[in-house]
């Protein structure tokens, strides 16, 4: 005959090495550190602050049958629960096995929820805390039942409401009379018996065991892989608007105060990009995250991983970028919006940083990939969000699930309400370690994308079409031109502000139209030749170039850029009458000169004209704070070597410390004489039940005083 289960420790005894690995991957804070035996354990487990934990990794039904269990007698059983929550023991069967493996419910036949929940759930179900003067069951129900002859109507709307209602004039005094409200003035509350009779004794009036399916209309397309062309568009399109970032050389964003990058300079950004603020607000925030920009206090630049990242191919850059997003705490689509003070949430700062996003989100990428042949509707995205993370306000969910759509389709994983082809990629690889989800995602977007294209057509109206996506080698004309039209080709366009916005950039003419004459089917266009070189001879006064940076230009341009208060902070020292130099980097000595009204250009140590390519040495992305998040810490040691070991301590092949000593006395519930050291050193023994460990303080009750004492652990001593 199998041996009554008496506590959550008897509980864990009988789990076999399968399950008990299953509880530390679980609930990862069990084992950090990692307990001395099963003991310890359990009475880590029935702890105040992972119990809390594990509260909130529960979904919608097993929510709903610790919030039964709280409302229920010690002892009930499966049938008893299931009834409680208007359903059946083999419906709730699934859920119950699962908060028994979570170690906060134990027990067979008789089941018990673990301490901290019971006590801390005062209100579960919107039912009132129990209170010293509450009508006993059966009299509850006695009252209920005259009640309904006179009220049935309000009676029934009061069964599934909260507790906590108001009222006055004659319902509310014949409620009061009758015994079904309590309170004061129009402040009223139903008795927790009142409340359960009215709903019949359940807890809850139903049960959703399943998680509820997205739905939506049916996915098609008018043209087979269209919906794939267009997410590949959006992912080159992010990668475009993430090469923006080598801008902030020469005209940085500022820094707030608090942390973050100005809207007005957003905007500017924007703008500039020939994009909405919410898209390049992605590609910026998934940048921050990956560590490609960073700030120095002042203003915000590239940093060194930016330097590596920018000679990856385009597909690793892609790949780098998505993983950064979805592995990411931030969300980019509230950016501008007030939080909680009324304070505008800024890009780039702790803001936006919500504790468990990352979890959601994934959350909400497995749903969508269950799901492929529908175009998911935002509600009932939230709706399957919700139904996974019940404790989570509702106000939050609809934002996270509005900013997955937002931000998925940015970077070309979503279309809609469903995951591309690159996105069903995605979540496969949330699943892998960081190498092999890059390669895996690399492969996607280069399997998914067209042959790049490494020619071009010419027109004499200054216009380029490349037909196709553009190869590595053409991306230096979006440098040198204005955007007409994307899609199947990209159409360009020269002008003489694009040239010369390009040439302030330290880009080279002569190197540009060596490249046309090699990639144009056609001739390049006299008029092209002439635009170049007409401004290119109107550009480059000064040279700047990189040594510790030297300037040359001709002796009376550099008396006027000496003389200009704008180039004080460059410290100039003339080497000779057309050679300056300066201690400060070329990337601020160009912003100095063009301040001071002159057109630099950048060159090389050969006085060849360079593109502003510089090395950063800032380090970036968001810093971590020291938090718990809901995902918790994660294991150190593998699950199965975290068992075998927590076995061998079992079996008494380790020394238990003091805390692990009293750890298992509070599982066993065991009276132990502990030893407490006074203030002059000396030591009294109480006989004592430990009850709780929580922050270095121990809470046990006197066995001969029936006292509850908090005491220090490091001041206790065991024999």
């Amino acid at each position: 005959m199998t041996a009554v289960i008496r506590s959550l420790a008897d509980s864990l005894r009988r789990f076999g090495d399968a399950r008990l690995e299953a509880l530390l991957v679980a609930r990862p804070d069990l084992a950090s550190p990692l307990p001395r035996g099963i003991g310890p354990l359990a009475a880590r487990a029935g702890g105040a602050t992972s119990a809390r934990r594990a509260l909130e990794a529960l979904t919608l039904p097993e929510l709903h049958l610790v919030e039964a269990l709280a409302v229920l007698e010690d002892g009930s059983s499966p049938s008893q629960l299931a009834a409680a929550v208007s359903s059946d023991a083999a419906t709730i069967a699934p859920a119950l096995e699962r908060l028994l493996t979570l170690a906060v419910v134990w027990g067979e036949d008789e089941l018990s929820l673990i301490r901290p929940l019971r006590d801390g759930l005062r209100s579960p179900a919107g039912l009132a805390p129990p209170a010293p003067e509450d009508p006993s069951a059966e009299e509850a129900r006695l009252r209920v039942e005259r009640a309904r002859t006179e009220h049935p109507e309000a009676l029934e709307a009061l069964a599934w409401g909260p507790a906590a209602v108001t009222g006055h004039g004659r319902l509310a005094r014949d409620l009061r009379t009758a015994g079904i409200v309590v309170g004061e003035g129009e402040e009223l509350h139903l008795p927790r018996p009142i409340h359960l009779a009215l709903r019949d004794g359940r807890v809850r009036r139903t049960h959703a065991a399943r998680r509820p399916a997205p739905t939506g209309p049916e996915r098609t397309e008018r043209i087979p892989g269209s919906r794939t062309a267009q997410a590949v568009e959006h992912a080159f399109e992010a990668l475009r608007l993430l090469s923006t970032v080598r801008g902030f050389d020469e005209d940085p964003p500022g820094v707030l105060r608090r942390g973050g990058l100005p809207q007005r300079d957003l905007r500017r950004l924007a703008e500039r990009a020939g994009t909405t603020v919410p898209v390049l607000a992605t590609v910026l925030q998934s940048a921050w995250q990956a560590g490609l920009i960073g700030h120095d206090g002042q203003e915000w630049h590239p940093t060194t991983d930016w330097d590596a990242h920018r000679q990856l191919p385009a597909e690793q850059r892609w790949a780098e970028l998505v993983l950064a997003w979805a592995r990411g705490h931030h969300l980019a689509a509230v950016v501008g919006t007030p939080d909680s003070s009324g304070t505008g949430r800024s890009l780039l700062s702790d803001l936006t940083r919500r504790d468990g996003v990352r979890t959601r989100r994934g959350s909400l990428l497995q749903v969508l990939r269950t799901s492929p042949t529908v175009d998911a509707t935002e509600d009932s995205l939230a709706a399957a969000l919700a139904w996974a993370f019940p404790l989570v306000p509702a106000e939050v969910i609809r934002e996270e699930t509005a900013a997955l759509l937002t931000e998925g389709e940015v970077l070309g994983v979503l279309d809609g309400g469903a995951l591309t082809v690159l996105g069903q990629e995605l979540v496969l690889a949330l699943d892998e370690e960081i190498t092999r989800a890059d390669d895996r995602l690399a492969a996607a977007l280069r399997e998914a994308a067209p042959p790049p294209v490494a020619e071009v057509l010419l027109d004499a109206d200054l216009t380029v079409v490349v037909p196709g996506r553009p190869a590595e080698s053409l991306l230096p004309l979006l440098d040198w031109t204005e955007m007409v039209s994307r899609g199947g080709a990209l159409t360009l366009r020269f002008t003489t502000s694009s040239v010369r916005r390009a040439l302030a950039d330290g880009r080279d003419g002569e190197a540009l139209l060596a490249l046309l004459a090699e990639v144009s089917r056609s001739p390049v266009p006299q008029s092209l030749t002439y635009l170049l070189r007409d401004e290119q001879r109107r550009h480059g006064r000064v040279q700047v170039s990189r040594a510790t940076t030297v300037l040359t230009a001709e002796a009376e341009v550099l008396d006027l850029l000496q003389v200009a208060p704008e180039a004080a902070a460059l410290g100039l020292h003339r080497l000779a009458p057309t050679v300056a130099v300066t201690l400060s980097d070329p990337g601020f000595a160009l912003q100095v000169s063009r301040q001071a009204g002159l057109s630099p250009q950048a060159v090389g140590p050969d006085g060849r004209p360079v593109a502003e390519e510089l090395t950063h040495s800032l380090r970036g992305g968001p810093v971590e704070p020291d938090l718990v998040t809901i995902e918790g810490p994660e294991l150190r040691v593998p699950a199965a070597e975290a068992v075998a070991r927590l076995r061998a301590a079992e079996e008494g092949g380790v020394d238990l410390s003091v805390t692990d000593r009293l750890l298992d006395a509070i599982a066993r519930s065991d009276e132990i004489p502990l030893g407490i050291v006074d203030g002059r050193g000396g030591v009294v023994v109480k006989h004592a039940r430990p009850l709780s460990l929580e922050g270095g303080r121990l809470r046990a009750r006197d066995a001969g005083r029936d006292e509850e004492f908090t005491v220090l652990v490091h001041r206790v001593t065991l024999g």
